[in-house]
């Protein structure tokens, strides 16, 4: 081989092992790329599942909502290398956005004022502090356009585009951002937003899909920490009620009083946790004996704390008051002033004269009371004036509610009932009635006071069908013995 032929030899496999050399360090620059990127990927994975596994806990653990909130932020940040971000949540009336975290680094997403911005320029954590009040209207600015659009946005630049009206602050300046509402299923909870800035952080396709699925995982978890909130709300309330009722219970008579000579049966079956009505027996003195019941308008806390009042008010006037219409005028007196105007309380408080079986009662806009006697087997109404607890200061009351007297003669039987007997209404509408009422105590009576009450419980059970009865009902029966 001459030695040309060698010299283009030598040449060519010089050639060829820098031509292989050069391929060799660029596929090493592209597995090195394709390294990276895997554990770009890898890194952000781990950032996601750390964000999720960290906002779990929180649920399960039942942290406050402000703390929920931090961690939806920071986390969002964490997992985006963002340098800030803010939650806005739809308030309770659903009619504007409540800033719920903003990070310390996060610029201004809403509109400013100029007394706004002048402040900032002397006072720099006055800027932080008012964003954190601020509310925004569905549809008004970036925060509530991106809410009501239901589209995520990702922006270069948060001040191109006139994205913010008003005037200007210099947090603002080479700032992105990617920006999406939170939904959950048919549910609007809120906005997301993280930012950072450009000459830092560049977001792109791929941070921006990241991010949607972030805020996606944060609306589903969001929706079940307010559901677990709300629940361990409702148990704590539901858990008070039952402590409340308990208090109530405690306050009705624990037992029936035995009487010299009569027989006094009472009962009382709430429609809901808690009784707007309630029953009482005081011993006036060693000869008189008294009885109350009561039906507070409405149900509920406040029907259940007005009862208590009444109860109390009642027994303090009972042995200082010398008739039941003036025992009466003296609660109305004293319970007035904090009632509410809407509501009112139904009375009646009657004095039984055990030596001699005289009752003197006075009624309250109360049903009237029914009795049964004996030598006719029928049944009366006892009708007197009377105007509700509640309704007037006193003057009108004081006038208007008068004291009746009857004489029980042995075997007869008299009955206090509250409106939730007679009104008590089957499927069709059709309200039990004093005329059943009536009915009821004539076919009882001849047992006894228990079993008027008893007899007419099971009645108006019977009436409404199985049906729960829509109001409280409470029942006294009183009857000298035969």
């Amino acid at each position: 081989m001459s030695t040309l032929a060698i010299i283009f030899l030598v040449l060519f496999l010089v050639a060829l092992g820098a031509l292989f050399f050069t391929i060799t360090q660029r596929q090493k620059s592209a597995i090195s790329r394709l390294l990276a990127e895997e554990e770009a990927i890898i890194a952000e994975e781990r950032r996601m599942f750390g964000y999720l596994h960290d906002l779990g806990e929180a649920i399960s653990r039942a942290d406050s909502q402000s703390a929920v909130h931090r961690l939806i932020v920071e986390g969002a940040m964490r997992v985006t290398e963002s340098s800030g971000g803010a939650l806005y949540l739809l308030d309770q009336d659903g009619g504007a956005l409540a800033p719920k975290h903003i990070s310390d680094l996060c610029p201004p997403l809403v509109e400013l004022t100029e007394l706004v911005v002048t402040n900032a320029a002397t006072n720099p954590s006055s800027l932080l502090s008012y964003l954190r009040l601020h509310s925004v209207r569905i549809g008004s600015g970036l925060i509530g356009r991106v809410f009501a659009s239901e589209k995520s946005e990702l922006m270069a630049d948060l001040k191109a585009g006139h994205l913010l009206e008003g005037p200007s602050h210099a947090s603002r300046e080479g700032i992105t951002l990617m920006v999406g509402p939170l939904i959950s299923g048919n549910r609007k909870l809120g906005v997301l937003a993280v930012v950072a800035k450009a000459s830092q952080r560049s977001f792109s396709q791929n941070d921006f899909e990241v991010f949607n699925s972030l805020a996606e995982q944060s609306a589903f978890a969001l929706a079940n920490a307010m559901a677990h909130q709300e629940a361990q709300a409702k148990r704590q309330i539901e858990a008070e009620l039952r402590s409340a009722r308990e208090i109530q219970r405690i306050l009705l008579p624990d037992k029936d009083p035995t009487l010299d000579g009569f027989v006094v049966a009472g009962k009382n079956i709430p429609a809901r946790v808690l009784s707007g009505d309630y029953y009482d027996y005081l011993q006036v003195d060693p000869t008189h004996f008294g009885a109350v019941i009561a039906d507070v308008s409405g149900k509920g806390t406040a029907a259940a704390l007005i009862t208590a009042m009444c109860r109390s008010v009642l027994r303090s006037k009972a042995n200082v008051e010398r008739t039941p219409a003036e025992v009466l005028s003296a609660v109305n007196r004293i319970i007035f002033p904090d009632v509410r105007e809407d509501m009112f309380i139904s009375m009646i408080y009657l004095v039984l004269d055990q030596s001699t079986g005289q009752v003197t009662l006075a009624r309250a806009g109360h049903p009237p009371p029914l009795v049964w006697r004996k030598r006719t087997g029928g049944v009366e109404v006892i009708k007197s004036g009377g105007l509700a607890v509640g309704i007037d200061k006193g003057s009108v009351f004081e006038r208007v509610t008068k004291d009746c007297s009857l004489t029980l003669e042995p075997g007869d039987c008299l009955l206090l009932y509250t409106d939730g007997v007679n009104e008590a209404a089957d499927a069709k509408g059709v309200e039990f009635g004093e005329e059943r009422i009536k009915d009821v105590l004539a076919r009882f009576s001849a047992q006894g006071a228990l079993a008027v009450v008893s007899g007419l419980v099971s009645e108006v059970e019977s009436f409404l069908g199985g049906r729960r009865s829509h109001d409280d009902i409470t029942l006294i029966a009183l009857q000298k013995a035969p």
